[in-house]
């Protein structure tokens, strides 16, 4: 049995389409809120034909326009055209903007049978076809331990080793083989499932691949093998040993200390103070309060419940970091606890029989214990040569236990840093080596392809749109198109382009793919998440700019809220459209040189449209704005628009979420993209500055192949308003 695999899938866009002005009456009827609406109202400021001001959609001249982009990191950093060009001494990255050829196959249903047709390409098909391919193997990711750091920084009793590991270390390998099977191509102008009905525009210049690979049931695997040397924790585990030779004489003590009297009765044995030190010598004197004299010996000192076990030897002070190089330990200064008692022990006394002013073989020794009474020693057991031997010592969870080198047992150092290979010797002569040790490590990885055993090709034209409705005419719609430069994901500079439709039965409407945004928790990373929204998949018409009987007019104001209720969630959704008369300044002049800068044109004669908006997604409560300033000068169309948005959540992460400054609303918004006018061309067609295109011409798809200037890509599902394209990703450039 053969398992089909879809490699390329093209997505069948069903088009609902409906007027936007309908749409809004249905909506707004539900909704008892009262939103300002001019439109029906007298104006007494200036008012202009919005086919003089944005572009005429009686006249089909061809029209060539470029504009400085502003990114992001542009947008925030340079106000405008001269601050960039002065540092840099070259314009900023440009967008180009032109009308689309006449040359878009408009099908209906009855089309259906001529344009599924399949059709064999002997030139591209061929039997036992062998292919090199290669597979890409990685390792296992590790760090290495570089060394071990006391903290000094942390709280006495929370000090303890930080483990400073290396970056990520790994490797990978490409294993090339080759694969061999039958290739088989075909051609049809579109694929299936065809139109039911209404219009489907084709972009009859851009082939598209669909590869349908037939692949064996079992897979190849290919193996590779990486070899490390990697730095890690000894087994010795040193840091994170817990004494338990409580009363430090190297051995194991097998009973628990012997009880004497619980003189309080309180069940515990312990060492009682039998008087109050208030003057903190010591001793029992003077103006020291008694307690009990528990033991009725007749003085007043302490008690011991149990017989403290010492260790027959003397035993030194205990070793400690002396931070401030005072001589003298500080309850701040890390130490090594070697009787158990959590608290440091300066040296025991002695009686210096033979005056040599150090404890030696005949002194009198002072023997005392730690103060506590101590049960069984415990012990962890390992099997050494096969013989079971007894550690007094058990695992803790933390690296908290000081390492000392006794290894000049009359300076024994405390190490604040443990380095690979770095060892140390004990008070009892034993010998650790590796505390950082390196160690072979060997990784194998697997990874499975498919076995091809045929691959088929279609090639089909690429769907532009598919708009459904009563009377449609394909010259109802003008197609322009945009083209770039934006970075991807690798940094690198790519051609980015996009089609913009536009249509007029009312207001100046643009047919567009709705977007909505979406919280933390939908997408997994930012190529889960396209450009920063998630569209429906269905062309719909929306209002770009409203006029009154087709005039754009000063103080027009138009509000809007409605609920959209989508396959994801509930949106509350409120529009702002704002028209003022006003002035613009752009790098639009003419230049004397390419070498030098654009001059700066004013137009006087303009509309500046603000459109707002702002989407809420109901239970959430996640808010996302967008606002665009847009500048049309009379006779010229589009001279400058900056876009702006705010969120409340970034869409995948909350980290990343970009804040801007409040504005007079409290409203932080974030520059997305600025366009300003550089130059513009024009071929004579009976109009002056026109820049869309004329109407759609219908072309059947045998007559494409005569005509030599189909070389445009097709429409994308993307975030457009006007001639700008959103992409919340560039905020992360």
């Amino acid at each position: 049995m053969k398992k089909l695999v879809l490699f390329l899938i093209l997505i069948t866009i069903a088009v609902n389409f409906w007027s936007c002005s309908d749409w809004f009456e249905e909506d707004e009827a539900n909704d008892p809120t009262q939103f300002k609406n001019t439109l029906g109202s007298e104006l007494d400021g200036k008012e202009g034909s919005v086919a003089d001001y944005f572009y005429n959609f009686g006249e089909s001249p061809d029209i060539s326009a470029s504009f400085f982009r502003y990114n992001p990191n542009l947008m925030n950093n340079y106000e405008n055209y001269s601050s960039y060009y002065g540092l840099f001494g070259e314009d900023p990255p440009v967008l180009n903007y032109k009308t689309f050829p006449d040359y878009l196959v408009a099908m209906d249903t009855t089309d259906e049978a001529e344009f599924i047709e399949r059709h064999y390409i002997d030139s591209l098909s061929v039997q036992d076809s062998i292919i090199s391919d290669s597979v890409l193997i990685t390792s296992t990711k590790f760090k290495n331990l570089e060394k071990l750091e006391w903290n000094l920084e942390a709280e006495p009793d929370l000090q303890r080793y930080k483990l400073v590991n290396s970056d990520w270390v790994s490797s990978d390998t490409m294993i090339h083989y080759s694969d061999t099977f039958d290739v088989s191509a075909y051609w049809a102008v579109v694929d299936t499932p065809f139109i039911d009905d209404g219009l489907l525009f084709i972009d009859s210049s851009e082939w598209n691949d669909t590869n349908y690979v037939f692949n064996s049931d079992e897979q190849i695997g290919y193996t590779g093998t990486f070899s490390f040397q990697k730095k890690q924790m000894s087994v010795d585990s040193l840091v994170f040993r817990v004494n338990t030779d409580c009363n430090d004489n190297g051995q194991w003590d097998d009973s628990a200390e012997s009880p004497i009297e619980d003189y309080n009765q309180d069940g515990l044995y312990e060492v009682l103070f039998e008087y109050s030190d208030n003057n903190n010598n010591g001793l029992y004197d003077a103006g020291d309060d008694i307690i009990a004299d528990y033991n009725n010996d007749g003085l007043y000192s302490t008690a011991f419940e149990f017989v403290d076990r010492g260790n027959g030897l003397w035993d030194p002070a205990e070793p400690f970091y002396d931070i401030d190089n005072d001589g003298e330990y500080d309850s701040n200064e890390p130490y090594e606890d070697r009787n158990c008692n959590d608290k440091w022990d300066d040296a025991e006394n002695y009686i210096d029989l033979d005056s040599n002013s150090v404890f030696s073989e005949g002194d009198s020794l002072v023997d005392v214990g730690n103060r506590i009474y101590d049960g069984v020693e415990k012990f962890t057991e390992k099997d050494i040569d096969g013989t079971l031997t007894k550690f007094l010592y058990e695992i803790g969870e933390k690296p908290d236990n000081l390492l000392v080198d006794w290894t000049d047992a009359d300076n024994p150092q405390v190490l604040l840093e443990v380095l690979p290979f770095s060892g140390l010797t004990d008070r009892w002569g034993n010998t650790y080596t590796n505390i950082i040790e390196q160690v072979d490590f060997f990784d194998i990885k697997t990874k499975y392809e498919n076995d091809r055993d045929s691959l088929v090709t279609l090639f089909t034209r690429e769907r532009v749109g598919h708009v459904l409705g009563a009377n449609l005419n394909p010259d109802d719609y003008h197609i322009t198109k945009s083209e770039w430069m934006q970075r991807d994901d690798q940094g690198r500079l790519e051609r980015v382009y996009n089609y913009h439709i536009f249509h007029q039965p009312n207001h100046l409407n643009q047919v567009v793919y709705p977007s909505y945004f979406l919280p933390v928790g939908f997408y997994v990373g930012e190529n889960d998440i396209e450009d920063g929204f998630w569209h429906k998949k269905q062309l719909e018409s929306e209002v770009l700019y409203y006029t009154s009987n087709g005039l754009l007019r000063d103080g027009e104001v138009v509000d809007t809220a409605y609920y959209d209720t989508t396959e994801i969630a509930v949106y509350f959704i409120e529009k702002s459209y704002r028209v003022e008369f006003a002035s613009v300044t752009v790098p639009a002049g003419a230049r004397q040189n390419e070498n030098e800068s654009a001059v700066d044109t004013t137009f006087s004669d303009c509309f500046k449209i603000t459109r707002t908006e702002t989407m809420t997604m109901l239970g959430s409560g996640v808010d996302f704005g967008q606002k665009t300033e847009t500048w049309l000068a009379k006779n010229v169309g589009l001279v400058k628009s900056a876009i702006y948005v705010r969120w409340t959540e970034h869409p995948y992460d909350a980290d990343e979420t970009t804040i801007g400054v409040p504005d007079e609303n409290n409203e932080a918004w974030v520059g997305l993209n600025r366009l300003e006018l550089q130059s513009i061309d024009i071929v004579e067609n009976n109009g002056i500055f026109r820049i869309l295109d004329g109407p759609i011409k219908s072309i059947r798809f045998k007559d494409i192949g005569d005509d030599p200037d189909f070389n445009y890509e097709p429409l994308r599902i993307s975030t457009q308003t006007g001639i700008q394209t959103l992409d919340l990703r560039e905020l992360g450039e």
